[in-house]
């Protein structure tokens, strides 16, 4: 599906304005013993999800996989009205809650504020952290070291981080989605970063996802 302008989407511009009303960023700090992450493949005209849950050591507990027809083409700003069913399905199939979910998207650095991750948490009622390899608004001066981060502004807001997370590789956005503040969503990722750019349990939804893809079109 070709990508479209989202000012099109007058309905679902104002749904996000409304979510971006209920997103808490003051929520106090917790434990986060268990992390979860939610990530998506698409093939044709179905995305592909899947969620898991480590624990704090950052072993596995569990994974779900779960899909959804795509009835509508990617736009810039609405990735959750295309994606947003298959992970909500992969979640409910999940036994535990995680303490926090790292979603593959944007938090709040997103032009109503109202990205993948705050969406997302909303509905969900969940702690949520956006990481993506790109960033939908917000200026920045890139990291020019490994391993170190700069803040996210736009409008004069802070909106999350952006960080380089290893040796030789481009940096990642990481932002508040709901019910987690800028700082412990920071520390969550930092500390759910090993061997790879991107923090483990995202990195191992990425492959859960594409499994199933794969799985699928045998």
């Amino acid at each position: 599906m070709v990508a479209q302008d989202a000012t099109k989407f007058q309905d679902l511009l104002k749904i996000q304005t409304d979510i971006a009303t209920q997103v808490v960023l003051d929520a106090p700090a917790g434990d986060y013993t268990s992390i979860g992450a939610v990530a998506q493949s698409c093939s044709n005209d179905v995305v592909f999800s899947s969620a898991i849950v480590l624990d704090a050591l950052m072993n596995v507990v569990e994974v779900s996989t779960a899909s959804a027809k795509i009835t509508m083409p990617y736009i810039a700003g609405l990735l959750f009205f295309r994606e947003g069913r298959a992970a909500i399905a992969a979640l409910k199939k999940l036994s535990s809650k995680p303490d926090v979910l790292i979603v593959h998207g944007c938090g709040i650095n997103h032009p109503r504020f109202a990205g993948f991750a705050s969406h997302l948490g909303v509905v969900r009622n969940t702690s949520t952290i956006g990481v993506s390899k790109t960033t939908l608004c917000g200026e920045y001066a890139e990291p020019d070291e490994a391993y170190r981060c700069v803040p996210l502004k736009f409008k004069s807001r802070q909106l999350g981080f952006v960080s380089k997370t290893m040796i030789r590789t481009k940096p990642i956005f990481i932002s508040p989605g709901h019910l987690i503040s800028l700082k412990n969503a920071l520390e969550v990722v930092q500390r759910c970063v090993i061997n790879h750019r991107l923090p483990e349990p995202l990195r191992l939804a990425h492959i859960k996802a594409r499994q199933a893809r794969f799985v699928a079109s045998d």
